[in-house]
């Protein structure tokens, strides 16, 4: 039978205050020689549970350091492990505060310390302004790490993490669509939107998403500039930017594409150009290129 070590991150979800007891979330840390079954009867649940809450198969492997939700039991049985019972007890008795209507993740970290982050670059590392909604498990699987990976980053011991601070958050795990995603500024996601309001406005939804695509694409492309503003700015390169559309106010709609765009959807295959065939001034030129898709009155090519 494994010593499970109580160790305790709280980490705070802002949400609207109601009449309830804080809610918590039980994670645990893999250790050598762990499997999922086991892992599944030290806690009373069964695997399959634990696989479909952590969006696992059977064939799944696991390592040391990864990090699993426990399934919450309906009734709470005596047994091996930390029940959802024995934290609220724990935390009760050690005077933890904890607010009415707040969510918390606890990790029982057995035996295990914080991992060494000293081989991660100094410019793969962002600062990042937690937001409403934000908890430390979250952020982990955004940015393909783990809590623990998070806290040793940040210093953290027991943690609460409220809107408005900073933290320390990995990128050397995402490929470079998703460092762009979430690196991205206000002005330049105004910008994304502004552009796609003033090219594709009229065009079917998925049209919209795929001039942003467009957009993405030359930022990641060594042959354009590489940042979302000098791509849009790019001499004679946009039709609204030369006509002044850019100084539109987008559209709900545009923004929703942008956040699509952004988020990895691409209709246009990698495309790195579009045009109009009714309007395009350089027709000749862009057929010289390899078309990919047509999406509403756009031909998208490389």
């Amino acid at each position: 039978m494994r010593v499970l070590l109580f160790s305790l991150i709280l980490l705070l979800t802002i949400s609207i205050t109601v009449l309830a007891s804080p809610e918590f979330s039980l994670i645990y840390v893999i250790q050598e020689g762990d499997t999922l079954s086991e892992i599944a009867a030290d806690y009373g649940v069964s695997t399959r549970e634990l696989l479909e809450l952590n969006n696992l198969h059977w064939n799944s492997m696991i390592r040391v350091g990864q990090e699993l939700l426990i399934p919450k039991k309906k009734k709470e049985t005596r047994g091996p492990g930390w029940s959802y019972r024995l934290i609220e007890q724990k935390i009760n008795r050690d005077n933890f505060r904890l607010d009415v209507g707040e969510v918390y993740s606890v990790r029982i970290n057995p035996d295990q310390k914080l991992p060494d982050v000293s081989h991660i670059p100094k410019d793969k590392i962002i600062t990042y302004h937690v937001g409403v909604g934000d908890t430390l498990y979250d952020l982990a699987r955004s940015f393909n790490t783990t809590i623990g990976v998070i806290m040793a980053l940040n210093n953290k011991e027991t943690s609460i993490i409220r809107v408005g601070e900073t933290l320390r958050l990995p990128i050397h795990n995402l490929t470079p669509r998703q460092v762009l995603a979430k690196t991205i500024t206000d002005e330049e996601f105004e910008l994304l939107a502004r552009v796609i309001h003033g090219e594709a406005r009229g065009e079917p939804f998925i049209g919209q998403v795929a001039v942003g695509a467009v957009v993405i694409n030359r930022v990641l492309d060594p042959y354009f500039p590489n940042t979302i503003r000098e791509v849009i700015y790019q001499k004679n390169q946009f039709s609204c930017v030369n006509d002044g559309q850019i100084n539109l106010k987008p559209n709900s709609s545009a923004y929703k594409a942008a956040r699509e765009a952004l988020n990895g959807t691409d209709p246009t295959m990698g495309s790195l150009y579009f045009y109009n065939p009714r309007t395009a001034k350089f027709q000749w030129w862009f057929e010289t290129r390899r078309k990919t898709v047509t999406i509403g009155n756009h031909v998208f090519t490389l």
